[in-house]
């Protein structure tokens, strides 16, 4: 069984200057979206082109994004918002520079006195009793707000998270996780790894099967732990829907190239794409349309 996701859904990456293999390159696309309507641009071909999915971190610009979204119909009802939390680069950034009083007081920005009044309640509760799993559901829901009135189909946890509970084998971390998403938010639970073997028979060992993994696949091997031939196989199986992410390596793959690859494997039937420009998105649209009609 598949679940019903979009085929085809827009990454964030390029808004936020994020580029695995160059930072100069990410940079320059950073640059070059500063500038929210061109970000707006970007949202509207996607459109123009079929695509109705989209992708975002809680990057610390999101409410600026998720804002423009809001205030015009036609991207609001329009998209299905994929939301990857945390954005752990954030919280690093934001204690080493506010410190953790700091970095709290900015969390609960944008929450009304009362919201915040409950979080910090609920989350002294919590410390006290030293559930971290409440403690954790408490950070979900800050991570959270910048989307409020939007239509949340997905939340992943983001791959460092995810791939850290693999490595102590914190099953009850996913399970908590996976049952809130679904009671607090009624949205589909989602999962980020670098490590899609090990984390898929992980999500069956703690009695979650069919769920949504987002993960790297592409014909280098690039970020595909522990190796493109056992990522490949385990895909085979069908465990669970697999959205799949640097398909063409950070642009060291072409399109055409990397789609071909991505596609014979069977099983996928969903990507992550980002589109820098309006000649990149012609030819990722083109191409697209030709795997996933």
């Amino acid at each position: 069984m598949t679940i019903d996701i979009d085929s085809i859904i827009l990454g964030d990456n390029q808004f936020f200057g994020v580029n695995h293999m160059s930072h100069e390159r990410g940079n320059v696309t950073q640059e070059h979206f500063k500038n929210i309507e061109e970000i707006k641009k970007v949202l509207f071909y996607a459109i123009d082109n079929g695509v109705s999915g989209i992708m975002f971190s809680t990057h610390p610009a999101i409410y600026q994004i998720t804002d423009m979204i809001r205030a015009d119909h036609a991207l609001r009802d329009h998209f299905n918002i994929y939301v990857n939390v945390p954005y752990v680069t954030k919280y690093i950034s934001m204690i080493n520079t506010m410190g953790l009083f700091g970095t709290i007081q900015k969390m609960l920005e944008g929450k009304s006195y009362l919201d915040k009044a409950g979080y910090v309640l609920k989350s002294l509760m919590n410390v006290g009793t030293k559930n971290y799993l409440q403690i954790a559901n408490r950070l979900i829901d800050v991570e959270l707000n910048p989307f409020y009135d939007l239509k949340v189909k997905s939340i992943f946890l983001h791959n460092a998270l995810t791939d850290l509970a693999l490595g102590y084998k914190m099953e009850n971390v996913i399970t908590s996780y996976d049952s809130y998403i679904k009671k607090q938010y009624g949205a589909i639970p989602a999962y980020g790894t670098l490590n899609y073997p090990r984390f898929s028979q992980f999500l069956n060992d703690a009695g979650i099967s069919q769920s949504l993994v987002m993960t790297a696949v592409n014909k280098k091997g690039f970020l595909m732990n522990p190796g493109r031939e056992a990522v490949e196989a385990e895909i085979k199986k069908g465990s669970h829907t697999v959205l799949a992410m640097a398909t063409l390596a950070s642009g060291s793959i072409s399109p055409e190239e990397a789609y071909d690859y991505v596609f014979s494997l069977g099983h996928i039937k969903h990507v992550v794409v980002g589109l820098s420009s309006k000649h990149h998105a012609d030819e990722t649209f083109r191409i697209l349309r030709r795997y996933l009609r």
